[in-house]
């Protein structure tokens, strides 16, 4: 049938043009392009973060390392002290459940108001032209960080809990809606025009025909979402809205190095109870990944009860009101008279924009620095990626029979123990908020770009190590153990079989994440890092506010730029 529909289909282009014939120049020549697309940004990058004849290590702040680490073996263990950690872990928990529920909320309206594939009909144009206003404002929302919109609601509501939540789910949601679009687009249409046909009204045939076949995707990006909520809510404690990031915020600053183990300690912990959680609820609902679901495969538990799933639905409502009601968020403070006359105020004092003090050469500068820290942190995020990701891979069994299984491997006990030691690594590296990474690495080097590279790269280092470990783990081992059987060694098997396709997924998610680590030098920036977050903190705490509209503009300009040079870059890759 394909060789009939194939030759049909020539049939009726007879004036198809040839195939272009691929010769050895054209394949050195699209190398040599792809070479000098990563080296010259690094190189450039490089140069930018060190300077020729300028000093970059801070040698008077080693000392303050050395004593940071060997205070790492007696953390602050005291009654008072952990009753306080407890309870800034439950406000961190319960800021991160809220914003999370809003995040959830906003995406699910502007997904369904985005998707195409949601319809059975295309919209006419007011609706069309509304609906491309609501995609402007969306990118506009999720192009500036977290951090920066709890510093300008900070301005107007104070140092109110609700300032927490509206942080966090505001920038959230607008880029749930963007995935959740995403995925209701995937969602093969032909049932949802089948009921449209028989009768059924938009938003029932939605309900019974796309909403169930997406709701496994759904769901696992709702988790992720949850898991990202935890981090930033860490991250929101800069600002002082209070949680694990306040805490750690002040241990700093009077360099408590014992409870700054502590405080870490707690987000590590809360980190991986969360990532438990989401994944035992993930595998009960037999989804192995995104991919592998819209392939149609399935997890095979697929018949066993989802307890998991079914006792965190019954609990997500009593805990979204008990975290409502414990950390005394209310939204009388967005309608009071107070709230409009600041955010009149403050409108006002923003508009007209501002060049910043040095003009366009220093908002030139800090674009550059900004550009030039997100390249070097997604090349130091590679590095670790690279190195720790394989280990923290568990692969898929192996189904060739007998003889492959009595390959020469090493023992269970110890690939286990290597695997929790790496997947251990990659949760410590993205559970320490990037701000306790800058301060970190601002003691061992100076202000700059190249402790802002660092630290990002750190932070997305253990992000993009575990997406890019749980990809691999989908990768077949059959080529591998046949590459084995035929008296190839297993190190050489093992990295013939599986760096091609690797290659692939570490390419995909670096081109993701590289849009999303320019968004995060704004949280690196603030504590003094550089780029455009370091003046966007410096113009705040001086309330030149025409000067942080403008620079607020070019955060936004430089992130839509990244994510539309990363989507081309990304389509010319695959074709």
């Amino acid at each position: 049938m394909t060789l009939q529909t194939e030759a049909r289909a020539e049939h009726v282009r007879p004036r198809a043009s040839p195939a272009r014939r691929v010769t050895g120049s054209t394949v050195a020549a699209r190398r040599l392009v792809g070479l000098l697309l990563v080296v010259v940004p690094l190189v450039w990058s490089w140069r930018r973060a060190v300077p020729d004849g300028v000093d970059v290590v801070n040698h008077g702040g080693l000392p303050l390392v050395a004593d940071l680490l060997a205070s790492a073996l007696h953390p602050a263990l005291g009654a008072d002290f952990l009753a306080v950690v407890v309870k800034a872990a439950a406000v961190t928990l319960a800021f991160a459940a809220l914003g999370t529920a809003g995040a959830l909320a906003i995406g699910f309206l502007g997904g369904l108001a985005l998707s195409d594939g949601a319809w059975a009909a295309s919209p006419r144009w007011p609706a069309r032209g509304l609906r491309l206003l609501l995609r402007g404002v969306l990118v506009a929302i999720r192009s500036v960080h977290e951090l920066v919109w709890a510093l300008l609601l900070v301005s107007v509501l104070g140092l109110d809990p609700l300032v927490a939540v509206l942080a966090i789910a505001v920038p959230f949601g607008a880029q749930t809606a963007k995935v959740f679009a995403d995925i209701l687009d995937n969602v093969p249409s032909g049932p949802l025009r089948a009921v449209r046909a028989a009768g059924s009204r938009p938003l029932p045939a939605l309900a019974y025909t796309v909403l169930p076949a997406a709701s496994p995707l759904l769901l696992s990006y709702a988790f992720y979402r949850f898991e990202c909520a935890i981090r930033s809510a860490v991250i929101l404690g800069v600002v002082g809205v209070g949680g694990l990031g306040a805490e750690l915020v002040v241990s700093l600053q009077s360099r408590n190095w014992d409870e700054v183990w502590t405080l870490v300690g707690a987000v590590l912990l809360l980190s991986a109870a969360v990532d438990l959680w989401s994944s035992r609820v993930r595998g009960n609902l037999a989804v192995v990944t995104c991919t592998d679901w819209s392939a149609g495969r399935k997890a095979d538990r697929a018949a066993r009860p989802a307890r998991w799933a079914r006792w965190s639905t019954a609990v997500a409502v009593p805990g979204l009101v008990v975290a409502w009601l414990a950390t005394d968020v209310s939204w009388s403070g967005l309608a009071s008279s107070r709230t409009r006359d600041l955010t009149g105020g403050l409108l006002d004092d923003m508009w007209p924009p501002a060049l910043p003090r040095g003009g366009w050469p220093a908002l030139a500068a800090a674009v550059s620095d900004t550009v030039a820290m997100a390249i070097l942190a997604m090349a130091v995020a590679v590095v670790f990626t690279v190195a720790i990701g394989p280990w923290a891979t568990r692969p898929a069994r192996s189904s060739v029979g007998e003889a492959a299984r009595r390959v020469r491997r090493l023992p269970r006990l110890a690939r286990w123990l290597a695997w929790s030691a790496a997947r251990a690594a990659l949760l410590g590296l993205r559970s320490v908020p990037p701000t306790v990474w800058a301060v970190l690495a601002l003691l061992c080097l100076f202000p700059g770009v190249l402790p802002g590279a660092l630290a990002l790269g750190l932070y997305t280092g253990g992000i993009l190590g575990r997406l890019v470990a749980e990809a691999w783990e989908g990768i077949g081992t059959r080529p591998r153990e046949a590459l084995r059987l035929i008296g190839t060694p297993g190190w050489l098997a093992s990295v013939a079989a599986t760096a091609p396709p690797s290659a692939g997924h570490l390419l995909t998610y670096t081109l993701y994440r590289f849009e999303i680590c320019v968004r995060d030098t704004a949280v690196v920036g603030v504590v003094g890092a550089g780029g455009l977050g370091r003046l966007l903190a410096e113009n705040l705490a001086a309330f030149r506010l025409p000067a942080v509209t403008t620079l607020l503009l070019a955060s936004m300009a430089v992130s839509i730029a990244s994510e539309v040079a990363g989507r081309r870059l990304t389509k010319a890759l695959r074709a």
